[in-house]
């Protein structure tokens, strides 16, 4: 089986695929070195399985325990960095461990907190990076979770929704790689997007700031 090929995944583990992509998931999202697993493609080729092959697990079961997996992975990388920063920065002190660094990143996510979290979820390895790095930015717990609760939501929304949705249009089903792909980029544009407009947005302010 090939751990970074979502069919093989999900066609080796058979009628237990619904199970083995919510451990999948899980840890994906929860740790830094398990996030090169395939988690968008797994959603969003799951989704289309159970739409388009008898399976006797439900739908919205398997829905409800994939989003929770989604939610307790991304909390767990929170609490991680939560309980390492402080010691890490404690016992460094360097270009990048150092309490400047940690203020930055917590005005960052004070700033642009949702959106930071929320997006990263469509980002592969960035969607476990944020999580830590929230916990290590002393984020408060309340605003990650309902950020988190969010993000969560529209990813498996998105692919294992999406997924399932599409499953019973011909040409996604027979043209599956492809369609895979389309929607990876697709979904991936946001955060990118958002970043250049950040940077846009300060050039204009420091540009302003000189004409005056």
């Amino acid at each position: 089986m090939n751990w970074l090929d979502a069919q093989s995944i999900i066609g080796s583990f058979g009628g237990y695929a619904v199970l083995a992509v919510t451990v999948i998931i899980f840890f994906e999202t929860a740790f830094i070195f398990t996030s090169f697993l395939p988690g968008d493609s797994l959603l969003f080729i799951l989704g289309l399985t159970l739409a388009t092959e008898i399976t006797s697990f439900p739908f919205p079961v398997a829905v409800l325990i994939i989003y929770a997996a989604a939610v307790g992975g991304s909390q767990v990388g929170f609490e991680v960095g939560l309980k390492i920063g402080p010691p890490l920065f404690e016992r460094r002190s360097n270009w990048i461990f150092n309490p400047k660094v940690v203020k930055r990143t917590h005005e960052f996510f004070e700033r642009y907190g949702a959106r930071a979290v929320i997006m990263a979820r469509f980002v592969p390895i960035i969607r476990a990076l944020v999580p830590m790095l929230a916990g290590i930015s002393y984020l408060e717990r309340n605003k990650f979770f309902r950020y988190n609760l969010i993000g969560g939501g529209a990813w498996v929304g998105l692919f294992m929704v999406g997924g399932y949705a599409l499953g019973w249009v011909p040409l996604v089903r027979d043209h599956l790689e492809t369609s895979v792909l389309i929607v990876i980029v697709v979904s991936s544009l946001p955060f990118p997007i958002e970043v250049l407009r950040n940077w846009f947005k300060k050039r204009a302010e420091a540009r302003r700031a000189l004409d005056h």
